[in-house]
């Protein structure tokens, strides 16, 4: 069985790509079922974030990524060949290595950031829901996340308050001055939008209003902040009234479309407006930005902002990957041993077949055997074949404790061609 990763990110794919292969929450169950009906995959689990889209599998032989890039083509309808170059394919130990660096922040655009241990541990719960991460991705998952908390702990890699929410105020906090005589509107009432209404009352905003499409989380949001509730259908007309706009939905489509911008443009009269869309899928048309006095940032415009936290943090990567090549340890030890003692059955079984063919073909050359004589033949080859396995067998043991000890097992397994026993018998 081989642990495969196939994904891309903000540093492998730009956020007009990401948002192609993009896995709404509502949409990941049936998608994690048709991966393991349809697909040849033992286990599947999919990490759908704002940067990035990952496909965790569990698979037999080397056909896995094949079948996952196979389905990211039916199942998200584009064209896979042309994504090449911004994918990465990762298996076993690899693959092992880059979750736990997901998990334990140092492979995010903002360095460190808290969210990311939730979306781990929330793409192993819908996994383990839908009957799609077993015992292979259960052990991988369940070790990320001590990786992550433990990253968090024992080092400074999370020490503040970090997130894509608090870099988009950050931002928003450089182009206006005087923040505080700001008003700014939240468009998505979700955990994302939940961080950015803590950091924009922090910053001290003048006003905050938050829409969504259900009205009563707004609501909800709102009053907790100290803002304003306004509906969702009056978003043209509250794009005409403030100053910043941040929007994190998880709509599909754009929530805030050209024609809406340009009307919203006109009642204005010329005053600028400040839009930053952190949603992935965006929820801004792109070509908003064709409007005169329209400043529309997206997530992939933040990696400026975030280069300084990045700096501040370099030392403490260091203490994560320590922590990252200790638990690797651990987590290769327990899938080498997974796959030691199918390999013992196995080759005892090939032996056992291969006596048994032996001693046919021995038994119809020399005609009947007594039941001593064929007693006596059965030993000796038993014998042979016994101290045959003695040193591959030891060896196959000390594989679990090995670094490489999977490719190890894979190599002994080739070796004795160990397949389907009816294959020999056509021999």
């Amino acid at each position: 069985m081989r642990i495969l990763t196939l994904g891309l990110n903000h540093r492998t794919a730009p956020v007009e790509i990401r948002e192609r292969l993009a896995f709404p929450e509502n949409d990941q169950p049936s998608a994690l079922m048709r991966l393991v009906r349809d697909y040849e995959l033992s286990e599947a689990a999919i990490l759908s974030t704002c940067n990035r889209s990952e496909l965790y599998l569990a698979a037999d032989g080397d056909t896995g990524l094949d079948e996952a890039r196979r389905f990211l083509a039916e199942n998200q309808g584009v064209d896979v060949a042309t994504l090449d170059s911004h994918f990465y394919q990762l298996s076993d130990s690899e693959a092992a290595i880059h979750l736990f660096r997901v998990a334990s922040g140092i492979d995010s655009l903002v360095l460190g950031e808290s969210q990311i241990l939730s979306q781990v541990r929330q793409t192993l719960e819908t996994a383990q829901q839908n009957g799609s991460a077993r015992l292979l991705l259960n052990e991988l998952f369940q070790r990320s996340l001590r990786v992550g908390k433990r990253a968090r702990a024992e080092t400074d890699i999370g020490r503040g308050r970090l997130s894509i929410s608090t870099a988009a105020v950050e931002l928003a906090s450089q182009v206006f001055e005087h923040i505080e005589s700001c008003r700014a509107l939240l468009v998505g009432a979700g955990e994302m939008g939940e961080l950015t209404a803590q950091y924009l009352i922090d910053a001290g905003v003048a006003q905050l209003r938050v829409t969504n499409r259900t009205q009563a989380r707004a609501e909800e949001l709102a009053a907790r902040f100290g803002g304003e509730a306004v509906p969702f259908a009056a978003l043209t007309e509250q794009l005409a009234a403030v100053d910043i706009v941040i929007t994190s939905t998880a709509a599909t489509d754009p929530v805030i479309g050209h024609a809406e911008l340009r009307t919203a443009m006109h009642q204005r009269r010329g005053r600028p407006l400040f839009l930053i869309d952190i949603a992935v899928p965006r929820d801004i048309d792109p070509q908003a930005r064709t409007i005169d006095n329209v400043f529309l940032f997206d997530i992939d415009d933040l990696e400026q902002v975030v280069a300084a936290n990045r700096q501040e943090r370099e030392g403490e990567i260091r203490r994560v990957q320590a922590i990252i090549d200790d638990e690797l340890k651990l987590f290769l030890h327990w899938f080498n041993a997974l796959g030691t003692g199918p390999l013992i059955r196995d080759l005892r079984q090939r032996a056992a077949h291969l006596q048994e063919r032996e001693l046919a073909r021995w038994t119809a050359r020399l005609g009947q055997l007594s039941a001593a004589d064929r007693e006596l033949v059965e030993s000796i080859l038993r014998a042979y074949a016994n101290k045959l396995l003695h040193e591959p067998l030891v060896q196959i043991r000390e594989f679990a404790n090995d670094d490489e000890g999977y490719v190890r097992l894979d190599t002994v397994r080739r070796l004795f061609q160990l397949g389907d026993l009816s294959e020999e018998d056509e021999s």
